[in-house]
């Protein structure tokens, strides 16, 4: 009896089997060809437009120079800190291309106003800020009384005054092959690491006084056609003058060297007054040239 019963039932319970394999085998078909559709719509539609970020907006109202760009700016960096940095590095390269934009006074003055602003100790300060312009074409910079966290200047070219005094400057600074073609005034400026000036060239004047150095001081290879001023600066660590050119009078006058001074194949080819500095290790001239007297 139940023999003959599992007979009656087992065609059924085959034929069940077999539409659920063949069910199956439909929904992945069904799958794999949704699939096919949705690759060929992708390689045959069009590209799309992508919608720019409120960033990017940004950026290019201010490399427009859009009316009320560098406020929108200030706005998006309110909302978004994380931006501070790259609205700096924005903001300089604005300053940067101010020769290829006819230099537009008014509008590089703003920019400028804007970049002090968020460097200055203030409401709108912006901490640890590294300006990092190596190798721009800069007109008329002042930055004086900011408060950067580095600079990075290596090459720059600078038009007119550059005017950096008083400045605290947090982390390492340099100035390496950088062109002043006319006055550099870092008077009363303190740099808390390096202090790089490197194979620089000033066309005119070096207004050094007053400042003061933490780390080392290099102007090895540096070339002043007029006046270096060092006057009552206080260089910490060591300082390097190797192969540099003083075309007018070098004034070392009170200047404090709490380390080593080389001044080995230094040409002083102007009034120098270098006897009233106190070193606090070894002072080296082999080899300096001396245009005139010493004073003593």
């Amino acid at each position: 009896m139940i023999h003959r019963m599992v007979l009656s039932w087992l065609p059924w319970v085959v034929a069940a089997a077999l539409a659920a394999v063949a069910v199956a085998r439909q929904v992945r078909m069904s799958e794999h060809d949704t699939l096919l559709d949705e690759h060929a719509r992708r390689r045959t539609a069009p590209d799309r437009v992508s919608t720019p970020t409120a960033w990017r907006r940004v950026t290019r109202d201010v490399l427009d120079g859009a009316p009320r760009a560098l406020d929108r700016l200030d706005a998006h960096v309110a909302q978004r800190p994380d931006r501070r940095q790259d609205a700096v590095d924005l903001l300089l390269i604005c300053l940067r291309s101010g020769v290829a934009r006819g230099l537009n006074a008014a509008w590089r003055t703003e920019v400028q106003d804007r970049l002090r602003a968020h460097l200055s100790p203030g409401p709108g300060f912006w901490p640890g800020m590294a300006l990092r312009a190596a190798g721009a074409t800069l007109v008329e910079l002042d930055l004086s009384g900011c408060r950067p966290g580095s600079i990075d200047l290596t090459g720059a070219v600078f038009l007119g005054d550059a005017r950096l005094r008083a400045m605290t400057v947090t982390g390492p600074a340099t100035f390496a092959q950088a062109r002043f073609l006319r006055h550099a005034d870092l008077a009363d400026t303190l740099f808390t690491a390096d202090a790089d000036l490197t194979g620089a060239v000033l066309t005119g004047n070096a207004v050094l006084r007053g400042v003061r150095v933490a780390g080392a001081t290099s102007l090895a290879g540096a070339r002043v056609s007029g006046r270096a001023d060092l006057s009552g600066a206080e260089l910490t660590g060591p300082a390097d003058f190797t192969g540099a050119r003083f075309g007018g009078r070098a004034l070392f006058t009170g200047t404090t060297f709490g380390h080593d001074a080389r001044f080995d194949r230094v040409w002083f080819r102007g009034r120098t007054d270098v006897t009233s500095a106190l070193v606090g290790d070894t002072a080296s001239f082999t080899d300096a040239r001396f245009g005139r007297r010493v004073p003593r």
